[in-house]
């Protein structure tokens, strides 16, 4: 009878579908498995990550993003942290760019989630990342060359995300100087929902500070000057 209550108790997921067939499933399927904690170190991930980064899953354990991915962190980091200040979850952030020991240029989708104690306290944040742009195979052109319409120069010109109608009032309160607070005020919404509309509008049009979020907005019409 105790044995029954407690595979009761287990998630749906557990019984169905056993831990470790879970992960060979996910390997097999390419869809990424990262867990870090507080200080964006890496505490865990599956094969597939190791293999998209080209880093040996050792190489990742204990070490920080940027030890593993460079400059290429900095395009991730503020929406982790997002996540950790806020206990939100981020949904659907596409991220595109070149790794450290890659020789391509990729494109993913990623799912960030908190992760709590058991005292609810947010101590690690858990990350689905799924490849949507397949590396290329040998000879192949985009070795050499850009895909067709994406120009590295400028990000703004790359195939990017379309922003919602939301997003784009708080582009363009940003870009009018309005500070998270402000943009609370006049959108009716939290600070913290502000907070998680300025990191996706950062990941969305590949912005690495809020001076290219304004340049965005200007080049966009989505503010005049």
């Amino acid at each position: 009878m105790q044995l029954q209550n407690k595979q009761r108790s287990l998630p749906l997921i557990s019984r169905c579908f056993p831990y470790q067939k879970l992960l060979s499933a996910l390997n097999d399927s390419k869809i990424g498995v990262v867990i870090c904690d507080r200080r964006l170190r890496y505490k865990a991930l599956n094969q597939s990550v190791a293999e998209i980064h080209n880093v040996p899953i050792k190489g990742h354990l204990g070490h920080s993003f940027h030890q593993v991915l460079g400059n290429f962190a900095e395009k991730i980091i503020p929406f982790w942290e997002s996540v950790l200040a806020t206990g939100r979850p981020l949904f659907n952030l596409e991220v595109t760019g070149k790794l450290p020991k890659q020789s391509y240029t990729g494109r993913w989708i990623e799912n960030l989630f908190p992760i709590t104690d058991r005292r609810g306290r947010i101590t690690q944040v858990g990350c689905i990342v799924i490849e949507t742009t397949p590396p290329p195979m040998p000879g192949s052109p985009l070795l050499s060359s850009t895909p067709t319409g994406i120009q590295p120069s400028s990000p703004d010109q790359r195939q990017l995300a379309p922003l919602s109608h939301r997003e784009q009032e708080v582009l363009r309160l940003l870009a009018e100087g309005k500070s998270n607070k402000e943009i609370s005020s006049v959108l009716a919404i939290s600070v913290r929902t502000v907070e998680t509309y300025r990191s996706r509008l950062m990941l969305k049009v590949q912005a690495t500070s809020i001076v290219h979020l304004v340049h965005y907005a200007i080049r966009n019409h989505i503010v005049t000057i």
